[in-house]
């Protein structure tokens, strides 16, 4: 695919999506844009330059209000008139006022980090407890819209998933990672989620991780008992 095509199919997708927008935030508009035009004099004619228009309305069939902010004469004219990198500007404003650039943003990073979990989750999980994820794993991760650290294990049987924020989590997962270690002849697989990344971690330095935060605690326990 040529890269003209790609830019005519990306002013297209964007035209599609102003024009579908059923209520406009305060203060989206009126947004100034810029138009290549011709300068329109006999010497010059095939030459072109950028006009500045203030945009103050965007109707559902692509057509568009330009006024002037010279004269202040107001004009019907076409979308795709509109030069596209101030159709994008414009696009993302509307995402910023709209709240929906956060909320597309989650999608994206929920999105992401599921498809990932899933396919540790199917190549070994082996029992028809594949729900453990699915149900419990997967309402956990949109809940919290992947912003919480975690720490996830994951054997032939199911999973388990703990916040690393949660310090009664963590003790649930100290207790299960001492079970899986020392007391049960399951293989297990652990991964932690932290700063938008889902990677394989070695028990050794998660039962660091878990005796760290559970001795503060215990220090922070005694301190206030203390002062009391």
């Amino acid at each position: 695919m040529s890269y003209q095509k790609k830019l005519d199919e990306l002013q297209a997708k964007i035209i599609f999506s102003l024009c579908s927008i059923e209520e406009f935030p305060d203060r989206m508009l009126p947004h100034f844009v810029y138009v290549e035009e011709e300068k329109g004099l006999p010497l010059e004619k095939g030459s072109s330059v950028f006009h500045l228009y203030n945009l103050t309305r965007i109707f559902p069939d692509g057509t568009c209000i330009l006024e002037n902010p010279e004269t202040k004469e107001e004009e019907e004219r076409m979308l795709n008139e509109i030069n596209i990198d101030w159709l994008i500007t414009v696009w993302n404003w509307y995402l910023e006022l709209s709240g929906r650039q956060e909320w597309e943003a989650n999608e994206i990073r929920v999105g992401k980090l599921l498809k990932q979990m899933k396919v540790v989750a199917e190549s070994l999980i082996t029992s028809p407890f594949t729900t453990d994820f699915s149900m419990r794993d997967t309402e956990f991760i949109r809940r919290t819209k992947a912003n919480t650290s975690f720490y996830w294990i994951v054997y032939d049987s199911g999973t388990y998933l703990y916040e690393m924020e949660d310090k009664n989590e963590v003790k649930k997962f100290s207790v299960m990672l001492d079970y899986f270690e020392n007391h049960s002849y399951a293989d297990f697989y652990l991964y932690q989620y932290k700063d938008n990344k889902l990677t394989p971690v070695f028990p050794t330095i998660a039962r660091i991780f878990a005796e760290s935060e559970l001795s503060t605690k215990q220090e922070f326990t005694k301190i206030t008992l203390k002062a009391k």
